[in-house]
């Protein structure tokens, strides 16, 4: 489950929301959900106040230190989970190369290195802190020009290799980073097809080249990026036999059980479905414990 500003009032009322989705799905499963949000930072945080507001990652890699970063992530982190959020669809990793990038803002620094310290950091705090971190958006957004939630960004880059897009991503791989989310971006020197719904991004290079392990994550299928090609659900149908473990749909549900349906129907997928629940029953293992009551979530944000 994602959360939306939308679905949030208060502290208290998103810690009575993730514990009664909690109680419905250990009643029907017998195994805790995945409930998440995007509190990255900037223009994208769905938590306000009282909760911490996260500068840009952009000022933060201007103005902090890896190590200030890498605590208020934890900080952070602790607050989710005291509401009983467990994932948070961040950091960024993009490394975007100027202002025109849409990412400008979102992405540390145009420095690869430099955008991999403070992403390490991030991830780090976030695990510290009790949440899961999604390091985004596989294979780097940051050599385009259009903005993803509208159309299929055109990757510019001349280096079929990725060098400098994909080095943030290895050196999180090799921190043991549980989650990547895709980008909706199309990179005409490994296919025609955009990341989210290519093998070759997703099983070629993220799984083989950079040995990711852990679960894959698709970025909204209900962006433009997907949906000027194919519909929602058709999107997340090729997602899946891409490589995709995690099928993101944020907006419409009836598109959502459009899609589970059009998957139950697809017997040659069964196989690639199997693979991702693994993944995911594996991921939802290392979920910590039950979280604080409701008396110590209203102490900590009457502070």
């Amino acid at each position: 489950v994602i959360l939306f500003a939308r679905n949030i009032e208060t502290p208290e009322q998103v810690w009575e929301l993730t514990r009664d989705l909690q109680r419905e799905a250990l009643a029907a499963t017998g195994r805790p959900l995945l409930l998440a949000v995007d509190q990255e930072g900037g223009r994208v945080q769905r938590l306000k106040a009282p909760f911490t507001l996260i500068p840009a990652a952009r000022d933060l890699g201007i103005t902090r230190t890896p190590e200030e970063v890498e605590h208020l992530a934890r900080q952070v982190a602790r607050e989710l989970a005291l509401v009983g959020l467990n994932v948070n669809l961040a950091p960024v990793l993009d490394v975007p190369r100027s202002p025109a990038c849409p990412q400008w803002d979102r992405g540390y620094s145009p420095d690869p290195e430099q955008a991999a310290r403070f992403g390490l950091a991030a991830i780090r705090g976030y695990l510290a802190g009790g949440v899961i971190p999604v390091a985004k958006h596989f294979p780097g957004l940051g050599d385009t020009l259009a903005d993803s939630h509208e159309v299929l960004p055109l990757a510019f880059s001349n280096d079929v290799q990725r060098e400098a897009d994909l080095l943030p991503f290895r050196q999180a791989i090799a921190a043991g980073a549980p989650m990547i989310m895709t980008a909706h971006l199309k990179v005409a020197a490994w296919d025609e097809r955009p990341a989210t719904l290519s093998p070759v991004a997703l099983q070629v290079w993220l799984r083989r080249r950079l040995g990711f392990q852990g679960v894959i994550i698709t970025d909204d299928l209900e962006m433009g990026g997907i949906t000027t090609s194919l519909p929602a659900p058709q999107g997340a149908q090729e997602a899946l036999a891409a490589g995709a473990d995690l099928l993101l749909i944020c907006n419409n549900w009836q598109a959502a059980w459009e899609t589970a349906r059009l998957l139950a129907k697809d017997t040659c997928l069964a196989p690639r479905g199997r693979e991702a629940a693994a993944r995911l029953n594996s991921l939802r293992q290392t979920l910590r414990g039950e979280p604080a009551g409701l008396p110590a979530v209203r102490a900590y944000f009457a502070r």
